[in-house]
């Protein structure tokens, strides 16, 4: 017992020498000083609260209503409006993007879903050629669509994403109204984002957070200020009025919110598109205002007059006291204008080195990180294809990603909600029999719709044909999807024309220009005949 004591105890005493031998050896070893941001347990640089250059930089951990309050939105809505009004490069983005998401309009080819039906293709097709044909008949009349009767709904697809773009959201109303000669009572009627507003402008409550009536968790309706509040005809009393997005009864969409882009979980409502950019915009428009106007006066006949001292004394008004006389004339500016000068004065002109060399080098560098923001390419931008092919293509498809994108946004909550509307108001006074609507899950497959956007264009037509036909030919993609790509056009449409031109040109004698498959040919016979217009496939018969 003695000996294992005595074994335990200078076990004990080499251990601890061992500790104090390393703790030496660890002492002779410089060791870094622990910063700041170490001590307080800062593991990323850009955490840091003292680093020099992040010390300023204080960021609000707020939550996504606190980082957009009412008072900030107003602001932003007011000077996106300003600039797309009064900064080229504003309109030219928000304009651009009109231009491209929704151009002439996007077009409704309703899809009957036959599997979810349980009915044939061709008979689901006849029935999507009869919705359309109703849909049609509403979507292109103002006065059946538009609240206002001024735009047709493609038009008003046109309205919604630019509102919703410049000032962050545009809420849509669906009210019902029969007009005299019209057939349909559903109505659209676009209401801006000003008239959303808490009622007498009260502060926000977890229940109403600026206009937007919250239910747990869930918005269930808005608040609509009867005037704009901008509005300086209209004086009538400010009311509010509530409206539920859904209909308490049948479920019907009452009311559309449309985003410009909904960013974080939370949030109720849209900042403008133009809000992340809107102070180099600014400083920007300074700029080039700056630049134009030196370059207009170096252009003019600019010229400095001097005076002989002796004859400014003379006259009792030196010019380094009182400046000129009450009775000398301006001097204006003017295209080759010619001065009379006193006696005594002579005129000297400047170089102004105008315009300047370096303003496009640095407008275009600014205008880069504009587009980069606005997910546009400079050459989409500027309308500047002035690169190679490549380039120039590779910006087109970068930007029209970003096109699609916002397209797809307007269909899902602007475009087919209102589809929808219009076949239950069809359905629900008889003009269209569609079996087993009342079922959410048929009446989702009796409205299903493709909506096709004009084309996006082709710098070379026929690279894009070829690359189309390729694309089909080893199955990667398909004629219906190929012709919407190039032509914004509906295949079945394409198709049905096609076939009544070729039965007509052969009814007429004419032969029908299809190309047949031909052999390969050996490089001896790869030289094109001097005649190259397709032979008659009738007179070789």
């Amino acid at each position: 017992m003695g000996t294992a004591m005595v074994a335990a105890d200078r076990l004990r005493g080499t251990v601890a020498l061992d500790r104090a031998v390393r703790a030496a050896l660890a002492a002779q070893v410089p060791q870094p000083a622990a910063s700041a941001d170490e001590v307080q347990g800062t593991r990323w640089r850009g955490a840091s609260r003292t680093l020099r250059s992040l010390q300023s930089w204080i960021a609000p951990t707020g939550s996504a209503t606190a980082d957009l309050q009412r008072h900030e939105l107003t602001t932003l809505r007011a000077r996106s409006r300003d600039a797309m009004r009064n900064a080229p490069i504003a309109r030219s983005a928000l304009l651009r993007c009109r231009t491209s998401i929704v151009g002439t309009g996007l077009v409704c080819r309703p899809a009957v879903d036959h599997e979810a039906l349980g009915i044939t293709s061709d008979e689901a097709e006849r029935i999507s050629t009869t919705l359309r044909a109703s849909w049609e008949r509403w979507a292109e009349e103002p006065a059946e669509c538009d609240a206002e009767a001024a735009l047709d709904f493609y038009g008003l697809q046109a309205l919604a994403l630019l509102s919703a773009m410049a000032s962050g959201d545009v809420f849509v109303l669906t009210p019902h109204e029969r007009r005299l000669g019209g057939v349909s009572e559903l109505k659209v009627q676009l209401v801006e984002a000003d008239r959303v507003s808490n009622p007498h402008e009260a502060g926000d409550t977890p229940n109403c957070i600026d206009g937007i009536a919250i239910s747990g968790a869930t918005p269930v309706g808005c608040w609509i200020r009867n005037t704009h509040p901008g509005d300086r005809v209209d004086m009538r009393m400010a009311a509010w009025q509530y409206y539920p997005y859904f209909g308490g009864e049948t479920g019907r969409r009452r009311v559309l919110h449309i985003w410009n882009d909904k960013e974080r979980p939370g949030q109720v409502r849209g900042a403008p598109y133009l809000a992340p950019v809107l102070e180099p915009l600014k400083q920007l428009e300074r700029y080039g205002d700056a630049e134009l106007m030196a370059a207009v006066i170096s252009a003019m006949f600019t010229v400095f007059i001097e005076r002989d001292k002796e004859l400014a004394d003379s006259e009792g008004n030196p010019l380094g006291l009182f400046g000129t006389t009450d009775d000398q004339p301006s001097i204006a500016l003017g295209n080759g204008a010619v001065v009379d000068l006193a006696p005594g004065e002579k005129a000297s002109s400047q170089a102004l080195n105008r315009p300047n060399v370096n303003f496009d080098p640095f407008f275009t560098a600014v205008v880069k990180q504009i587009g980069a923001c606005l997910e546009l390419p400079l050459d989409v931008l500027m309308l500047q294809f002035d690169r190679s092919y490549s380039a120039a293509r590779a910006a087109m498809l970068e930007a029209w990603r970003f096109f699609n994108l916002r397209r797809w946004y307007l269909v899902q909550q602007f475009c087919q909600p209102l589809y929808a509307l219009h076949i239950d108001e069809e359905v629900a006074a008889g003009r269209l029999v569609l079996p087993g609507y009342g079922d959410p899950i048929r009446r989702r497959a009796w409205t299903r719709a493709l909506w096709i956007g004009p084309a996006r264009g082709s710098m070379d037509e026929q690279k894009e044909a070829g690359a189309a036909k390729t694309r089909i030919e080893i199955g990667v993609s398909n004629e219906a999807m190929e012709t919407a790509a190039m032509n914004g056009e509906d295949w079945n449409a394409v198709y049905a024309q096609r076939v009544r031109e070729v039965t007509r040109r052969r009814a007429d004698g004419l032969y029908a220009p299809v190309a047949s498959p031909q052999p390969a040919a050996s490089r001896a016979d790869a030289e094109p005949p001097a005649d190259d217009a397709l032979p008659n496939p009738e007179d070789a018969a």
